[in-house]
């Protein structure tokens, strides 16, 4: 499993007519991406040495083996669309932003259920909810940009494709694998960039949120 999230707290003041403190509080919802569980049928990642100070050398270098979707990682397009775009094509604003963490039930959800819960255009999903044809719908056109999981993948295990499909193909970006178990529900701003690999349908990423409290 991955690591908890953690939350360290900063402070920062309101403005002088508030006279009231608030706290910042930052959580680290990514997984490790070297103990994260790989997916069913991935290889797990392999960190290797190829050069050890404890061996007599001068420095420390490593080698990475891994699949662009362990850890918490971002999907592209090109993951299940032939000619969609790479990772190194998205834009950069689609993971910095307002944001909303929604505890989900283990049912299908559909565009009512996202008519009586708060919007954010970024989306984070902690549960074992699964989207419909008509939820995606509705929060693309509400401009929904990024839908993000606790779990491994945003479709289900039987059935892959068409949920990624449906959000890749409106250009919403897809979150995965993330550590939602500390955090509360609410609103909050996502830092969550992926890494810039031309060619790559997908690549790890360090999610944050930035929350703030009285």
């Amino acid at each position: 499993m991955g690591f908890a999230a953690k939350t360290r707290p900063a402070r920062a003041v309101r403005p002088a007519e508030r006279g009231k403190e608030i706290i910042m509080k930052l959580y680290d919802i990514s997984r490790d991406l070297i103990k994260a569980l790989p997916y069913p049928g991935d290889e797990p990642p392999k960190l290797r040495a190829v050069h050890r100070m404890k061996d007599g050398e001068s420095y420390n270098l490593s080698r990475l083996e891994t699949s662009m979707h362990a850890g918490t990682h971002v999907d592209a397009p090109l993951h299940f669309i032939s000619d969609g775009k790479d990772i190194a094509s998205l834009p950069i604003e689609q993971f910095i932003g307002d944001c909303v963490v929604l505890t989900v039930p283990k049912t299908p959800l559909d565009a009512m259920y996202f008519m009586k819960r708060p919007f954010a255009p970024r989306i984070l999903l902690h549960g074992e909810g699964q989207l419909t044809e008509s939820a995606i719908g509705y929060l693309y056109n509400q401009g929904c940009v990024l839908i993000g999981t606790n779990k491994q993948s945003i479709g289900s295990y039987s059935d892959e494709l068409s949920v990624h499909v449906a959000l890749l193909s409106y250009g919403v970006a897809v979150l995965e694998n993330l550590e939602l178990r500390s955090v509360p529900d609410g609103r909050y701003t996502l830092y969550a960039a992926p890494l810039k690999i031309s060619g790559a349908e997908g690549a790890p990423c360090r999610a944050i949120l930035v929350g703030m409290e009285e």
